[in-house]
């Protein structure tokens, strides 16, 4: 993810916009790429929202016990209710414009920080066990092949998306040339520090020198502990570690306070990720008209708020739409961590950036990678495609299918003359790469060792996906397109950036 975010960074600084990653494949490669990967990014960002209601709602009914809340797993009548107003309240927030919601989402963004750096400074002082670090058996035990597979289907990848929204919001930043550069890298830094450190104080936490703890080396038990009839009675406290670690590793070591904090952030955490992504959806919208892939009454700015109104009205709309056909929220997780959102960064992990090198070396680049983007845009595009490969099969095959069903809405908005066509042999020339990836990768993860057949075993299926991806960024780097918008930047030389 860094090495992704790093290209963004050049990116970013050198076209700042609003809806920034659905545009730069559009300048890029033109229309036809463009629309495929805005629309992907669109089914990505838009499902979000409906995401973290509904775990709140999960986490409220875990915590409180309520059985109307949820139900085997899944929202009722009134957990669905109540997932749908929190949105709506976010809703309004983003509605009064970027500086509320900002400010909105600055307090919660310092409280989602705070309290996992406090969690890791009080647990690693007072119940941390270095030796357990490394289990009996050895370190990776089971393999690299399952560690892969954690990246994209636990949703690991899923918590360093959040370098995107410094691009998505870059054209409403006050000085975009020095501040996106700086929050789309340092974003993801953060992200790697604080993450990994509790990753290592969840193994050394979950001391295995203690009464209640799992047995050497069978990390496997949490699953087991969750499922069995009788493991909460036999092992309350392990019964509980997998589905709130952190809290029950404070309550194990006798912090109630620190429980009860932990407890009060399951909440705050995914609503802080509602208000940000009303926001994401609702500039993807924008983006995608300003590209023509929408009516143009999708890129109106209010005159008040300052904000387009009716892609943030949509992306509610839609949002609400989500609770029908992923009532669970863990399934609508997988779906998104499971590649919606690693795929568009395919053409700007590199392949845009190297192509705007080549087509318009005159733009200003205010941050610049110099020689280290050619190596770091086809490392972003390789390790890009081998984590919508890690998705698993038949998520990749889910995925395809839901990014080609966009064709159905484009050419039905094309037929009724409400945008503009330019499906032209120069723009699907530039773009062809594009649904060959697709289905080549779709393929790949059928062959493969995560969820296919098998035909392709680990680690060999890596390196088949690795150079077919490398061909593919070549193909992509040389195909693209000096497009007129970019010719209109070129044009207007110091005036890119408006």
């Amino acid at each position: 993810m860094i090495f992704i975010a790093l290209v963004y960074a050049e990116l970013g600084a050198m076209i700042p916009r609003s809806g920034a990653i659905v545009r730069y494949g559009y300048l890029s490669h033109g229309s036809f790429a463009g629309f495929i990967f805005g629309w992907a990014y669109f089914l990505s960002a838009v499902s979000v929202p409906a995401i973290e209601a509904e775990a709140v709602v999960t986490y409220a009914a875990s915590y409180v016990k309520h059985p109307t809340l949820v139900a085997n797993g899944v929202m009722t009548g009134i957990g669905t209710l109540i997932a749908m107003l929190l949105m709506t309240g976010f809703f309004v927030l983003n509605y009064f414009g970027v500086n509320i919601m900002g400010k909105s989402n600055q307090g919660l963004t310092w409280v989602k920080v705070a309290i996992p750096v406090v969690t890791i400074v009080v647990l690693f002082a007072v119940h941390f066990n270095p030796s357990d670090v490394v289990p009996p058996n050895g370190f990776l035990p089971y393999g690299w092949a399952p560690v892969f597979a954690a990246i994209s289907s636990s949703g690991i990848v899923f918590s360093y998306f959040g370098f995107r929204q410094a691009l998505d919001y870059g054209g409403e930043a006050k000085n975009p040339q020095r501040s996106i550069p700086i929050a789309t890298v340092v974003s993801v830094l953060i992200g790697i520090l604080i993450y990994s450190l509790l990753q290592v104080l969840f193994v050394g936490g979950a001391s295995t020198g203690r009464q209640w703890a799992l047995p050497p080396g069978q990390w496997q038990t949490l699953n087991a502990l969750a499922t069995a009839r009788d493991a909460a009675a036999l092992h309350p406290l392990a019964y509980n570690l997998r589905n709130s670690p952190f809290a029950t590793i404070a309550l194990s070591a006798g912090m109630v306070w620190l429980t009860y904090t932990l407890y009060a952030s399951a909440y705050l955490a995914p609503a802080g990720t509602l208000n940000v992504y009303m926001g994401t959806s609702t500039r993807t919208l924008y983006g995608m008209a300003v590209n023509g892939h929408l009516p143009a009454s999708f890129k109106r700015i209010s005159d008040w708020t300052r904000i387009p109104l009716l892609p943030l009205v949509a992306t509610l709309l839609v949002g609400f739409l989500f609770f029908l056909p992923f009532p669970s929220w863990y399934k609508m997780v997988g779906f998104i961590s499971g590649g919606a959102t690693v795929f568009t960064y395919v053409v700007g992990g590199g392949a845009a950036l190297m192509n705007l090198r080549r087509q318009a070396p005159e733009l200003r680049r205010p941050f610049r990678l110099w020689g280290g983007a050619r190596v770091l845009s086809p490392v972003a595009f390789v390790l890009a495609s081998e984590t919508v490969y890690w998705t698993g099969w038949p998520d990749t095959l889910y995925l395809a299918i839901a990014i080609f069903a966009g064709f159905i809405l484009y050419f039905a908005l094309a037929f009724a003359g409400k945008i503009r066509q330019s499906f032209d042999r120069k723009n699907l020339k530039a773009g062809a790469w594009v649904p060959v990836f697709i289905l080549a990768l779709t393929l790949l993860s059928y062959l493969g060792e995560y969820g296919g057949i098998g035909v392709l075993g680990f680690p060999v299926d890596l390196i088949v996906v690795a150079v077919f991806s490398l061909g593919m960024y070549f193909w992509a780097v040389h195909s693209g397109i000096r497009t007129e918008e970019v010719e209109a930047m070129v044009r207007s030389g110091g005036d890119q950036y408006v």
